[in-house]
């Protein structure tokens, strides 16, 4: 034998050990997970052909668990990838009930159906399955906006934000209606607004997938203009003035401040406001009475009185 056909039969005998341990560990793989074992298992639960206008309760089972006895390939199977039983609900609900019982033999029926053949299931975690239903109900609720609208020196908003429609009908549990009171907008965010707007913003709509929402959106109208600012000297006047005396107040006319369109600047009048001192409410230790803004147009914004007390002399 030379020396060469020596060296390549030392290297071909680690190659054929490797060989056969493969084979070996094979047929211990094959022979292991041929046999059958008992353990057991969790598995998911999910509704399904739920009848029109009913929806299964949040408190209703999702899991349950129960021995299994099956090879040892089903379980590395079930073990990468977790079971899921589908529970058709229409086969077993009836209009006058509140819930739906699937007898023990029927819900063993439907468990050893979706899984694989072959296997034997035994101890099941709950006897029968009573799944509890919710009615569907319809409530209206208001719609808020969410915004972070900023305007350019001068424009302001007209009047309150328009939300169109203001209010949806919105359908589902009612033990979930029954805590919902508003629906919020996503956020509108728009910046150096100097004309009018009108938009639309989607609803936030995310938060419960088993309510339904009349709408998905709302439009949003804001009317802008330029404002500037005006002051004004309105006339005191005296409310409940005692019969038998004569009251001068001091003094008798205050200046108010307030914002107004450029359009509306000059069609603002006296007449327009009302500024009352009440006799009854008045401070006799100090002398004074306080003005209170009765009546202004709609039409301004940010009006300010500069004098919050007023004196006043009893004449006889």
């Amino acid at each position: 034998m030379t020396k060469e056909n020596s060296n390549n039969q030392k290297k071909g005998k680690p190659k054929m050990f490797l060989l056969f341990l493969l084979i070996a560990t094979f047929i211990w793989f094959l022979s292991k997970f041929s046999r059958d074992f008992v353990a057991t298992i969790d598995v998911g639960i999910e509704y399904t052909n739920t009848p029109h206008g009913i929806f299964v309760a949040d408190e209703n089972k999702n899991i349950i668990s129960f021995d299994l006895t099956a090879s040892g390939f089903d379980f590395l199977y079930y073990k990468i990838n977790r079971p899921k039983i589908y529970i058709d609900l229409g086969k077993y609900y009836n209009y006058d009930k509140s819930f739906i019982l699937i007898p023990p033999e029927d819900f063993k029926r439907i468990i050893a159906n979706q899984l694989q053949s072959g296997i034997i299931i035994k101890n099941i975690s709950t006897n029968k399955l009573e799944i509890l239903l919710d009615k569907l109900e319809t409530k209206r609720v208001k719609v808020t906006l969410i915004e972070d609208i900023s305007y350019t020196d001068g424009y302001k908003a007209v009047g309150a934000i328009k939300i169109i429609p203001d209010s949806i009908e919105v359908s589902g549990p009612a033990h979930q209606l029954d805590t919902l009171n508003e629906i919020f907008t996503n956020l509108l965010s728009i910046p150096n607004v100097s004309k009018n707007i009108s938009t639309k913003v989607s609803l936030n709509t995310s938060f419960e997938k088993k309510l339904s929402f009349e709408k998905n959106e709302v439009n949003i109208n804001i009317e802008v203009k330029e404002f500037t600012q005006k002051s004004i000297l309105i006339p005191l006047t005296l409310k409940n003035p005692p019969p038998n005396l004569n009251i001068k107040l001091l003094p008798e006319s205050i200046i108010i401040d307030f914002d107004v369109s450029l359009e509306s600047f000059n069609k603002i009048k006296i007449s327009d406001f009302l500024i009352e001192i009440d006799y009854h409410s008045k401070n006799e230790l100090e002398n004074y009475m306080i003005p209170k803004l009765i009546k202004f147009p709609d039409s301004i914004l940010n009006v300010e009185i500069r004098q919050d007390k007023v004196n006043y002399l009893i004449l006889k």
